[in-house]
Parts: structure tokens; C-alpha cells; sequence
């Protein structure tokens, strides 16, 4: 019998990637490319909406050149994508707006308006704060919005042109719902309550399905533009957190995983429903397999580790980086010298705004330097930042489902490649952490949705640890928190003393 084929998208917030994987989760071919964001002003992020489309063909079609496969053996496609911001079509399906990226703080005043009056109905009923339903505030303002059919996300958008879709069958699955501040996520629909409050109209937003429904087929359009045959069945997909916390196999209650990438996530499965509104913090999110959610938290810190490097260290990076070497490895042997707390220096990684607790005026700061700090003090204060706001979200996590057991972590994203990071991290919330043999899992866990889409794994749980197995773990040293412990005060403190101060500087 022939081996079955599955293709992965992963379409994040600086690069997409595309992999075909057989049944047992090798890649038969593995294909990427950048996203570009551009900034047309301080406090504005865009991303092309249709771009989102053409490269994902050109990647699945540079996969299909170099997989040296019968592409008839093809069976299923499962796309996902970033998660915070928001895009738009028309009737016939093709795009209206950019890409709204949570990157950018133009929605700032509806944000505002939206969790000022109705916050705690917002977590009450979605299980978080918005990200994007402040952008649709936002557009309603705008001309475009009588051209605007549908808001998705880009996982949908691609999907749904690969399909043909139109206007009408526009889509959204269960797992970005939380973000959206309009819904009612225990129900899985949107919230009549909340849409009818802040004036939106349903008949604006799509469709709700499980991130497993098949959606549609390729069209034989999209079949000339990917060299796929026509036919090929298209999952919904999910949020590209719900995809890699699926391909590294978070699926059981007490499960933590920590993503460090361009957005810096600590996470634990739960299998209830609950909701932060005393703190503000933690969101719930839907699995996009089974009926269990996620608590997490989000921080753009990984974006100010990579930001800090390029500014700071470009030099050496071109320097090391030309004899083949790497300069995140470099700098952490370095930072890996220097007490815990870098010798009384706090940083606030949050260069752009604050999403748990939502504080769009908040900016990036470092706190405690004297003439003795050097560079690299700097750096390892920006891993130990996210370490604190780890802390805080672990013991928020704690309050909210005391019965669960939390387990070790599993780091997952591109930091995840790093062992101080894990120290740092395995030491402040006293939790052994643990990296896995690969980094794939976005992509891996849209494959493996879209074979459980159509019945190729029964019992995605056991397919996954037959795939994904753990590399190298962490213990963390007893009693190495308290060392962190005052740090940890003084960074908890400061987002609401300098509250005053990042208004004024945003004005």
C-alpha cells in the first residue's frame, strides 16, 4: 500500500513554512521564506494580505519539486498561522485590508474603550482580553468597512483560496476565538451580549468550526499554482501556538510548554474552562484538538532578544556568523557567567504595548545599569524578563486551577535551542524544563491535525509520541528562585508605576 503524504503550513509572524511529511512524521521535503512586515510609522505594522497566499503556493510548489514523491499520495493540507491580528475580504474572497498585526497600536483607542467598559464581561464571556476585536472597532471607522464581507485569519484566507471559497463560506476555527473579545468561548459561538454592546455585526464575522473540519478541496486553479493535483482535502487549521502545542504533544492536563519565538508564551493545558479576571493575565484558549483549553500568557520578547542582538551586537554577529558560528550561542556562554539578576539590572521587554494586562502605552525600558554594566548584562536581562512574566503567569495559572498538577515544561520555538534560557527559566519557577529533538512542531501539528481530519490517526496523543521525542532536559536548582526573587518584585512592580510615565510618552 503507498505511503501516505501530509503537508504542513505554518504561516507565523516572520516566516512561513511549508514541510510534506510521510505517515510517521519524517519531512520529505521542507521549504521557507520571510514575512515582511513593514512600518509606515512609529506605532504601525502592516503585512500584505494577499501575500500570505502567493508565497504559500510557492512554497508548497518548491516542496513538491524537491519531495522526489508521487504527489497522488498526497492526502490531506493543514495550514495555521499567527494569531493576534485580523484580515478582511470582500464577497468574492480576496482581501480588503492589510494584515492588522497585533504589532500595530492603531486600534490603541478602541482597545481602550472596549476593556475600559466591558473588560470583565470580555474575559467573563472569550477567556481573555481582545487583540483583535479593537481592530475591527477600528475599521468600522474606516471606508473600507462597506467593502468588508468577512474579518479571518490569514490560516483561513490561504485555506480558503487553495478551496475557492467565497465571501459567504469564510471561516474561523475554535482555537483564535479567545482573542477576538466578541465571543463566548465555552460555547464556541459568538457572544450576542458582547457584539451587541460594542455595536458589531455578526454578519461580519465567520463561521466557527473545529480546526479538524474539512473545509473544502484544492481547486484546480490552485493546482497549477502549487503542482498539487486537484482534489486534495483542506483542513480548517488552527492559531499556530494551538498547531505547536499540538505537534509537541501538550494534550493532557497539567502539561506546560513554553514557546519562545517572536512571541514568548508560557502555557498549561487545563481541562475545564476558566477565565483571569482578577489579573488580566492569563488567557484560555481552545485546544484545537479534543475539549481541554490552554491558560497562557503572551510577551513580544522574543522579538526584543532578536532586536537587541541586531542593534546591539551586529558586529560580532557578522563576524561570527561568517566563520559559521552562532551568535546566540555566543552571547549565552557569556550571560551564563553573570550572577542571577545581571547585577541589578531589570529590563521590560515590551517594546510595543502589553497585551496581558492590556496596556498598548507600555514601552521597553532597563532599569538598575550602573557605569560596571556592560553589554551583556543587558542581553541576559532581556532572558531573565521573560522568565519574571513566566513566574507571574505560572502562579496565576496555579490560583485558577488549583487541582492540576503542573508538570515539567516543554520549551518549544528557536529559544528553545538554548541552554541558559531553560537555566534561567527552570530556576525561576522551580520546574524541570526539557527541549525535544525537533523544532518543526508548528508545522508538524497542522500535518497531524490534517491527517486526523481525515481518519489517517485515530489517537493523535499516541501519534505524536511515537514522532516527538524530548532531547534535553533541565532540573532546576533548589532554592535558586529566592536569588531571583526581588527582581521578580521589582519588575511586577513597575508596569503600575510607570503607568503615568507610558501615557505621557505615547501622547
Amino acid at each position: 500500500m503507498a505511503v501516505k503524504y501530509l503537508i504542513g503550513i505554518d504561516l507565523g509572524t516572520t516566516l512561513a513554512k511549508c514541510v510534506i511529511y510521510d505517515e510517521s512524521g519524517n519531512a520529505a521535503a521542507q521549504s521557507q521564506r520571510e514575512m515582511e512586515i513593514t512600518y509606515p510609522e512609529a506605532g504601525q505594522a502592516e503585512q500584505d494580505a494577499l501575500s500570505f497566499y502567493t508565497i504559500t503556493c510557492e512554497l508548497i510548489k518548491k516542496c513538491v519539486s524537491e519531495a522526489g514523491i508521487d504527489v497522488r499520495n498526497i492526502a490531506a493540507i493543514g495550514i495555521d498561522s499567527q494569531m493576534g491580528g485580523i484580515m478582511s475580504v470582500n464577497r468574492n474572497f480576496d482581501p480588503v485590508t492589510y494584515y492588522d498585526t497585533p504589532l500595530d497600536s492603531r486600534s490603541a483607542e478602541e482597545n481602550r474603550y472596549m476593556h475600559d467598559n466591558f473588560g470583565d464581561l470580555i474575559i467573563e464571556k472569550s477567556g481573555s482580553l481582545s487583540t483583535y476585536g479593537n481592530k475591527i472597532l477600528y475599521w468600522k471607522k474606516r471606508t473600507e468597512w462597506g467593502d468588508i464581507h468577512k474579518f479571518i485569519q490569514p490560516s483561513a484566507f490561504v485555506a480558503g483560496k487553495l478551496a475557492g471559497l467565497s465571501g459567504d463560506e469564510a471561516y474561523i476555527d475554535e482555537s483564535f476565538i479567545c482573542f477576538s473579545g466578541l465571543c463566548d468561548l465555552e460555547n464556541s459561538v459568538w457572544s450576542d451580549e458582547l457584539c451587541s454592546k460594542l455595536e458589531v455585526d455578526l454578519k461580519k464575522l465567520p463561521k466557527i468550526v473545529k480546526s479538524t473540519e474539512i473545509i473544502g478541496e484544492l481547486t484546480s486553479s490552485a493546482s497549477a499554482q502549487t503542482g498539487l493535483p486537484a482534489g486534495v482535502p483542506i483542513c480548517a487549521g488552527c492559531g499556530d501556538q494551538a498547531a505547536g502545542f499540538v505537534g509537541a504533544g501538550i494534550l493532557t492536563p497539567g502539561q506546560m510548554v513554553d514557546v519562545s519565538g517572536t512571541a514568548c508564551v508560557l502555557a498549561a493545558n487545563v481541562d475545564r474552562y476558566t477565565y483571569d479576571r482578577k489579573h488580566m493575565t492569563a488567557a484560555c484558549m481552545k485546544s484545537a484538538i479534543g475539549d481541554n483549553y490552554y491558560l497562557l500568557s503572551v510577551v513580544l520578547g522574543g522579538r526584543t532578544h532578536k532586536w537587541f542582538v541586531d542593534e546591539f551586537f551586529r558586529e560580532e554577529r557578522e563576524r561570527i556568523e561568517k566563520d559559521g558560528g552562532d551568535i546566540y550561542g555566543y552571547l549565552d556562554e557569556k550571560a551564563a557567567l553573570l550572577p542571577p539578576g545581571s547585577d541589578g539590572l531589570v529590563a521590560v521587554d515590551y517594546l510595543q504595548g502589553r497585551f496581558f494586562p492590556p496596556d498598548p502605552d507600555v514601552r521597553g525600558l532597563f532599569i538598575g545599569h550602573t557605569w560596571a554594566h556592560k553589554r551583556i548584562h543587558f542581553y541576559r536581562s532581556i532572558l531573565e524578563s521573560i522568565a519574571y512574566d513566566h513566574y507571574i503567569t505560572k502562579g496565576i495559572i496555579q490560583e485558577l486551577v488549583p487541582e492540576v498538577d503542573l508538570k515539567t515544561v516543554t520549551a518549544i520555538g528557536s529559544g528553545a535551542e538554548s541552554r541558559l534560557w531553560m537555566k534561567i527559566k527552570a530556576d525561576v519557577l522551580q520546574v524541570p524544563f526539557q527541549n525535544l529533538f525537533r523544532s518543526d512542531l508548528s508545522t508538524l501539528g497542522s500535518a497531524v491535525i490534517a491527517g486526523h481530519s481525515i481518519g489517517l490517526y485515530k489517537d493523535i496523543e499516541a501519534t505524536v509520541k511515537k514522532i516527538v521525542k524530548s532531547n534535553v532536559k533541565i532540573e532546576p536548582v533548589p532554592g535558586e528562585d529566592k536569588k531571583y526573587q526581588k527582581y521578580i518584585d521589582v519588575y511586577r512592580g513597575l508596569f503600575g508605576i510607570l503607568k503615568e510615565t507610558y501615557s505621557k510618552l505615547a501622547d
